[in-house]
């Protein structure tokens, strides 16, 4: 670390100086590759990350306790690799179904000039699925002033996989009869496209608050893309 002040005074021959201070600050406990868990990937996958503590020369510690506010989310294991001067932790994630979860390890050890160190804990599992959007608004569509235009009662989402090319869509289902959905195959295992129509003999006066059920081979549960709008 560098640190520089100009320093000014009354002599005519030297109106200013600088004066520039240098030293190296010195951590008494070394935490690679970094000092926080980051678990990312996709549902059912096996996270873990593993970090190493090392103490500097002379800052030898015990560790005397471990505990997290994350019980239900992960499982850790500490490992002394020299004792009192290296140890490695490792978090594994319970979970793997898609969601994300934020908490945090803290480490107690001997060392005076730490002697409780804080690991925060982040956990991201993504569905391999994803759909786009999520949710679909028609607008206010007006039935009482002549025909309705049929391209405002169509809209569409996409399903793409994030990795792989086995994605199969079993069966897509509307919560309305007045609602259609039709499947459209882009690249076979990897990206579809949804067209949802809306019946203009059948439309519902008022507003409406639908939606379609999306079955694939990849989640036990169906994707919901939810249907918004209103008849007038």
């Amino acid at each position: 670390m560098t640190k520089t002040a100009v320093v000014t005074s009354n002599d005519p021959n030297t109106p200013s100086t600088s004066v520039t201070l240098s030293c190296f600050v010195k951590d008494y406990i070394s935490i690679k590759p970094n000092n926080r868990f980051n678990l990312v990937g996709y549902e059912g996958d096996e996270l873990s990350q593993k970090l190493t503590i090392t103490a500097t020369e002379g800052q030898e510690f015990d560790i005397t306790e471990v505990k997290t506010d994350l019980t239900d989310k992960i499982k850790y294991k500490l490992e002394t690799v020299q004792k009192r001067k290296e140890y490695t932790l490792e978090v594994t994630s319970l979970t793997k179904e898609e969601g994300f979860v934020r908490g945090q390890i803290e480490m107690k050890t001997t060392s005076q000039k730490k002697p409780s160190i804080i690991f925060p804990v982040f956990v991201k599992i993504q569905s391999e699925v994803e759909v786009k959007p999520a949710s679909l608004y028609f607008g206010k569509i007006d039935t009482g002033s002549g025909p309705v235009n049929p391209e405002i009662l169509t809209k569409s989402v996409v399903l793409r996989m994030a990795r792989g090319n086995d994605l199969d869509i079993k069966k897509v289902s509307e919560s309305g009869n007045w609602i259609k959905a039709k499947t459209e195959t882009n690249e076979k295992g990897v990206q579809y496209t949804v067209v949802i129509t809306l019946d203009k003999n059948k439309l519902p006066k008022g507003k409406f608050d639908e939606k379609i059920e999306i079955k694939t081979n990849k989640k036990k549960e169906p994707l919901i893309v939810s249907i918004k709008g209103e008849v007038m």
